[in-house]
């Protein structure tokens, strides 16, 4: 039977639980999967405070931890993915099905033109599906999986809000713009449904990570992965795969490689001096955790974000300080890097700062002005050009005639490949509108890709 949390929050503040209610599965005797199966009467529960097993003497107020010890840059919803009910309406399946194999031409002016223009969103349709959804539209806020009309027992999408635009605006007016698309293409028969969620907080500690062995955490997970860069440890990742799993890793580290420079401005605002690692915890729950914790719309969710972080914290995962002494692992003290990360403020009011939302998906300006200059700059070297603008002169100048002379480039001239190189671009970063032929010519197109590939 599934818990009402409402009723029992009341329950907890009148009766005190018996102690076998209240003790944590250990790391020792966990189930084979991460959370209990259901049915089994162990579904996760919220609760109001600390373990039982953690002397309340280890519990300081956020705002009595020695700031230069650790600190919360910042607490978010970092991804969220709903489900919408529904059938795609037929027609817009038709032009999906032609854009698709626009999607995977070899002709690559022809490749550049599989967009789809809805709302204010100017999306790339991808050339490959996502698993049993064929089509999928992504821009710089949203990434849409659809199904076909007649696939019954699919929803009609499968949709994520990005990680930046959760970041930068708020939850409700995200999903509208995404409710409208979806309702552009598509029947909806219901309201988006969680499919999962990811909370997320980023702080700077002076505790040294690298020297916490894996025995200090007691969850209900069973696998426990440590990780390190270059010998340099960069995280854990905890019930990897499960339907509810947690990260705890080098952000600085990860985002030389994700290139989300706007998360640097946020934490800068928030203290960071630039040179301290940035950690990050995650928490991810799948929809059997939210339904087994009544969470299954939006508004659940924004009523429900601190008692969903005090549940992954307090109930599903703790950092301790082991004890050698004693076997019970619900008995070991919290290390008190893990008492400030539990007790982060999750006010859903407080967690938005400022106000974008970028449809676009552009290079950061490293790869644009660092990255980008490194073809002029090799080719100023190997000419003898120190000059910045004899060196764009010549270089233009040389890839004229390169491109003009190669077979390889047969019917495309120099403009012409610019011109092509530069669509692409422009579909793959959302900000080049390159649709221009009406679906006679799409269809006729799309016939002829067909005869083409099946060898007639």
């Amino acid at each position: 039977m599934r818990t009402d949390w409402l009723s029992f929050l009341t329950w907890m503040n009148t009766m005190k639980l018996p102690q076998e209610n209240q003790s944590r599965t250990s790391l020792n005797n966990t189930t084979k999967q991460n959370e209990a199966p259901s049915g089994s009467g162990a579904q996760p529960q919220f609760q109001t405070g600390h373990s039982s097993g953690a002397p309340p003497s280890n519990t300081a107020p956020y705002n009595c931890i020695d700031p230069n010890l650790t600190k919360i840059l910042r607490c978010s919803i970092d991804s969220l993915y709903l489900s919408y009910s529904g059938n795609l309406y037929e027609k817009w399946n038709k032009k999906f099905q032609l854009l698709k194999i626009m999607a995977q031409s070899e002709d690559e002016m022809e490749k550049s033109q599989a967009q789809v223009a809805l709302g204010r969103h100017l999306f790339e349709l991808m050339g490959k599906g996502d698993g049993r959804f064929p089509y999928v539209l992504q821009d710089g806020a949203l990434r849409i999986s659809l199904s076909k009309p007649e696939a019954l027992s699919m929803p009609l999408s499968y949709a994520q809000l990005s990680s930046e635009s959760l970041t930068f605006s708020d939850v409700e007016p995200l999903e509208a713009d995404l409710r409208f698309v979806i309702n552009t293409i598509g029947n909806v028969t219901d309201e988006p449904k969680i499919s999962r969620v990811d909370l997320c907080i980023d702080f700077i500690t002076n505790e040294p990570l690298e020297g916490i062995n894996d025995n200090a955490w007691v969850s209900r997970a069973h696998l426990i992965n440590r990780y390190s860069n270059k010998r340099t440890f960069s995280g854990w990742v905890i019930g990897s795969g499960g339907a509810m799993s947690a990260r705890l890793y080098d952000k600085t580290l990860e985002i030389r490689k994700s290139k989300k420079d706007y998360l640097r401005d946020i934490w800068k605002s928030e203290g960071w001096d630039e040179k301290q690692t940035v950690w990050r915890l995650e928490f991810q729950f799948r929809r059997e955790v939210l339904k087994q914790l009544n969470i299954v719309s939006i508004p659940d969710l924004l009523a429900n974000l601190n008692n969903l972080w005090n549940y992954a914290t307090h109930d599903w995962l703790r950092l301790t300080i082991p004890n050698s002494k004693d076997e019970t692992q619900t008995r070991w003290p919290n290390h008190p890097l893990w008492d400030v990360l539990s007790d982060a403020p999750w006010e859903y009011d407080e967690l938005i700062k400022l106000k974008r939302t970028h449809l676009t998906r552009p290079p950061s300006r490293e790869s644009l002005f660092v990255n980008g200059l490194g073809g002029i700059t090799s080719f100023m070297a190997l000419e003898g050009i120190t000059d910045l603008g004899e060196g764009f002169g010549e270089f233009l100048n040389q890839a004229h005639i390169y491109h003009d002379q190669q077979e390889r480039f047969k019917g495309y001239r120099f403009g012409t490949y610019i011109e092509t190189k530069v669509r692409q671009k422009g579909r793959k970063f959302n900000t080049l509108n390159n649709i221009g032929r009406d679906d006679a010519e799409i269809k006729q197109h799309a016939r002829d890709y067909r005869k083409e590939k099946d060898g007639e």
